[in-house]
């Protein structure tokens, strides 16, 4: 386990915890499965399901308090990484409408975007020779009632394609209120830690690395253990329609 890089600050929050704060709670204490019949978790198809990831993502970090309001009420985290194809952008649509999305991407000439809060520890993890991911950008409608349903369908679509996919190790990055959470949810270890995440505010983070070996098997339905090679992952080149 890595020395931590630095301590967080801290920061000033409303008393009300975020709405995927109360949905990770419940789901780290019961084994719940997705109840909803019309939620369909897949990848991004168009740049318009692209726009709404970037809206959604807008409006549930400012409820969190990780962003200043922004004139057109998009997030743009990490553009440099949402058009390579190493990168999948996951969405969670109910009867047409965009309830939540989270992202990963695969290690490559372009890096992860948690190189940018800590370099050293995934140097250093990387020197692991493992094959490396990191999964970013979780976000659910703060409207929608079921969260807790969307929440539990988007990690285990990211679990389980990642496993698909042969990658052994996933990088994520979490604030520190729900280190315990995850730790128990995947068996998440801490790496590093950070005082605030780029590009954001009020948001100190900690690294957290998942590794192959420990994923709990409800993670694991419908994924061959024996998975070796990297299967296609749907990319995010996104091509307009003829």
């Amino acid at each position: 386990m890595f020395s931590p890089e630095a301590q967080p600050t801290v920061i000033t929050e409303e008393s009300r915890p975020s709405s995927i704060s109360q949905a990770l709670k419940v789901i780290s204490c019961e084994e719940l499965e997705p109840e909803l019949s019309n939620l369909d978790v897949r990848p991004i198809r168009t740049s318009a399901e692209l726009d709404a990831v970037y809206r959604l993502t807008h409006d549930c970090f400012l409820e969190r308090g990780y962003c200043r309001p922004r004139p057109d009420g998009r997030l743009i985290h990490y553009p440099e990484l949402d058009c390579i194809p190493e990168t999948t952008v996951l969405i969670a649509v109910i009867d047409g409408e965009v309830v939540g999305t989270t992202s990963f991407t695969l290690d490559g000439p372009s890096g992860l975007n948690v190189d940018h809060d800590f370099k050293l520890a995934c140097e250093e993890i990387r020197s692991e020779r493992r094959s490396l991911a990191a999964s970013w950008r979780l976000a659910t409608k703060n409207s929608f009632r079921s969260q807790n349903d969307v929440v539990m369908a988007l990690i285990k679509a990211t679990t389980g394609m990642l496993l698909d996919s042969g990658t052994q190790t996933c990088l994520f990055t979490f604030n520190p209120r729900h280190e315990r959470i995850y730790q128990r949810l995947l068996n998440m270890r801490t790496v590093a830690r950070s005082g605030n995440a780029r590009g954001l505010t009020n948001a100190p983070s900690v690294l957290m690395r998942c590794d192959c070996e420990t994923v709990p098997e409800r993670f694991r339905v419908g994924i061959n253990p024996g998975t070796l090679f990297r299967a296609p992952i749907v990319s995010m080149r996104l091509q307009k329609r003829a």
